[in-house]
């Protein structure tokens, strides 16, 4: 029954920050999302801070849950796989709705040292996915000799810098033209080529 509550009361604040944006969501939007009382959630969380920083918490999960089913076989199909889960393709998917709300929390990490804390997990979480997959690339002979930490982290600013414009723009093109480069990218610096 409090696991029920719990999650009912991340998708509400999960909705109500994707529909109201950070600043504009207050604990009457949350509790016209969970449809329960608003007693429910003082209950629960002190304050909004705290409620997002669980929100923020259970949206990293869900990311590593899905990261940890990827097909590692491959690592050119990996590597592509962690692009995809991190760039959506559609303004009208379920993976924009959740980078956008992720957008929304990132912007006030600097103010929320909780919120800076997690983003910090989940930069490092990313950045480990971006270097295994490159790392793996390599033993295998799949991938040139190159630096991996260094190519991580091209890859990922990369991607964010697009997951910020093409969401806030929500423009798909941003995304679609990004997600385009660095296969160029990978296929032409990366690859190793069979003589």
């Amino acid at each position: 029954m409090a696991e029920n509550t719990d999650k009912a009361i991340m998708e509400a604040t999960y909705q109500a920050i994707y529909k109201h944006g950070y600043s504009a969501t207050s604990i009457s939007k949350i509790t016209d999302e969970f449809n329960k009382s608003t007693s429910l959630l003082y209950y629960h969380y002190e304050n909004k801070e705290n409620l997002f920083e669980d929100l923020l918490c259970h949206l990293l999960d869900q990311l590593k849950e899905r990261f940890a089913q990827l097909d590692r076989k491959n690592p050119y199909d990996y590597l592509m796989a962690v692009i995809d889960q991190l760039l959506p393709t559609g303004v009208d998917s379920d993976q924009f709705r959740f980078q956008r709300a992720l957008l929304e929390l990132r912007s006030q990490a600097p103010h929320f040292d909780a919120y800076h804390k997690q983003f910090q997990r989940l930069d490092n979480f990313i950045l480990s996915e971006f270097t295994t997959a490159i790392n793996i690339g390599i033993e295998q002979g799949v991938f040139r000799e190159i630096d991996p930490e260094q190519t991580a982290e091209f890859m990922y600013s990369t991607v964010s810098g697009a997951v910020d414009r093409g969401v806030t723009l929500e423009s798909e093109t941003v995304m679609k033209q990004n997600r385009q480069a660095l296969e160029e990218y990978i296929s032409s610096h990366m690859i190793v080529r069979q003589r």
